[in-house]
């Protein structure tokens, strides 16, 4: 790293906490280069992109290929913009295992280490025979032989004594299941053997290395980053992990995680043969993948030195390992290609747009509609819809009397910032998980269905959520359907209908 990028680096960090800072800036780090230049044709990216694009099984928010350590193309269907970070679920596990390898490399751990005596406090007076062999390395293989429970975070405060007071029903290391939890006491052996949440440790010994200046993590009730999820990032930055990997933990000529470790990572180390520590092998050879819920992927393929990372958010599962072989990796060259003509549009990207018409004068009036509506799970109590030539404005109000304002366009995307959480987030949610972002961006399109359907498309663009919304509207009632693509559940909401604004029922 030249000292002028260390300088520019060190002063942005000194920058980070600063929510303004932190909302608007977004940094390329990487070098960029054309595909030929580095063998692979602009044909072939652009045949991968619209694959990605077409599939009803995909919603791509941001799609980045390198080769050669350089990114040679990048997609960010609109609405999803760049420069906004992402929430990745499980890839969150990954950066837990480069920061278990550099505890390692310090001395302070070995895989070997016995759980119950790094976090004493929280085991139970009387610990089994098979609670004493629980190790490291079966945490960081998803081999701990204790059942999985996902309702403990929510229903619990002192995740590790809750966690840790359960009895293992196979041997350590004998049997695989996948557990989130592994990875947040892995998270606090970092904490307790460091001195600093795993956070904190990875901004020092990772993220500002590599120019990371605005990642966030969600904190448990216990005051320790979650480590297997709630890690949010730039897609970018996905991008940086995987050419970490792929380079053997070295970041620009510095090793930043033992090249022996990366490979411990990439190798089987679980008795389904497909989990390393923390990271998965693909079905084609040698390929190593970080994936998270709803679609977040990393694909590391040494072969080819290429790296291929995308977000998105959708419940089901396409075969993008074949794709990415059989589009670009198989088709990749050695030598850099003749200079293309063949120019790629990307800004004719976007996901799908609410489809009808601009207005409905008979329905909408000055006053707009106001619908109070049933008790319902979205948490929403009253919504308001004014219209001004093909602008939409929807006016919510929660059930903790919180109002929140989101513009949505015709034809095209409209951006809002909203205070407070996401919609599918119910209140309990802020007395489990703290560090969460306090505003978010929506982006919404709306139209017309017909003379009584109202359809709007929405994302929340810095975090994962898509949503379409219909509003069917009688005579003095209207139905709200709202189907999120994440969990895919459909909930319809009943609603009373009154079109004046001196009427609406508070």
């Amino acid at each position: 790293m030249s000292k002028i990028h260390h300088i520019i680096t060190l002063f942005i960090a000194l920058l980070m906490g600063s929510a303004f800072f932190n909302d608007i800036y977004a940094q390329n780090i990487l070098p960029r280069s054309t595909p030929e230049a580095e063998g692979v044709s602009s044909i072939h990216i652009q045949e991968y992109f619209d694959t990605l694009m077409m599939d009803p099984r995909t919603e791509i928010h941001s799609c980045i290929v390198m080769r050669n350590g350089k990114v040679i193309s990048e997609l960010y269907p609109k609405p999803w913009r760049k420069d906004y970070r992402h929430t990745v679920y499980s890839i969150s596990k990954t950066f837990t295992g480069l920061a278990i390898g550099m505890c390692i490399e310090d001395g302070l751990i070995q895989v070997d280490d016995n759980v119950c005596e790094i976090l004493p406090e929280y085991m139970p007076k009387e610990i089994s025979h098979l609670q004493k062999r629980l190790s490291i390395k079966d945490l960081l293989s998803m081999q701990s032989g204790i059942p999985v429970d996902t309702k403990l975070r929510a229903n619990e405060k002192e995740w590790l004594k809750g966690y840790l007071a359960k009895k293992p029903t196979a041997e350590p290391g004998s049997k695989w299941a996948y557990d989130s939890m592994l990875s947040y006491i892995l998270s606090a052996i970092v904490q307790r053997k460091t001195g600093k949440m795993l956070m904190t440790f990875l901004e020092e010994r990772l993220f500002m290395q590599m120019g990371i200046t605005d990642a966030a993590w969600e904190e448990s009730p216990e005051g320790v980053t979650c480590g297997g999820w709630g890690l949010y990032i730039r897609p970018e930055a996905m991008a940086m992990l995987g050419q970490l990997i792929l380079d053997g933990g070295k970041w620009q000529g510095k090793q930043l995680v033992a090249e022996e470790w990366i490979r411990e990572m990439c190798s089987a180390q679980s008795v389904n043969g497909r989990y390393g520590w923390h990271l998965w092998q693909c079905d084609y050879q040698g390929w190593s993948e970080a994936n998270g819920a709803y679609g977040q992927y990393i694909f590391i393929i040494p072969e080819k030195k290429m790296v291929v990372s995308m977000t998105q958010c959708t419940n089901k599962r396409a075969p993008l390992q074949r794709w990415t072989k059989q589009i670009l990796v198989d088709r990749c060259q050695e030598e850099a290609l003749n200079s293309s003509t063949h120019q790629i549009n990307y800004t004719d990207y976007t996901l799908p747009l609410a489809q009808g018409k601009a207005h409905n004068h008979e329905l909408i009036s000055k006053e707009g509609i106001h619908l109070s509506l049933d008790k319902n799970p979205l948490g929403w109590k009253n919504v308001t819809l004014t219209q001004s030539n093909d602008t939409l404005l929807l006016q919510i109000t929660d059930n903790r009397e919180h109002t929140y304002y989101i513009y949505a366009r015709y034809g095209t995307w409209e951006e809002t910032r909203i205070e407070g959480l996401p919609y599918h987030t119910p209140p309990p949610f802020e007395g489990v998980f703290s560090n969460l972002p306090k505003s978010w961006h929506v982006a919404s399109s709306y139209a017309w269905k017909d003379d009584n359907t109202l359809v709007m498309e929405m994302h929340w663009i810095d975090w994962l959520t898509s949503a379409r919304i219909e509003i069917v509207f009688g005579n003095d009632h209207a139905s709200l359907i709202f189907q999120p693509r994440d969990t895919g559940k459909k909930v319809v909401v009943n609603a009373a209908l009154l079109k004046e604004s001196n009427e609406t029922n508070d």
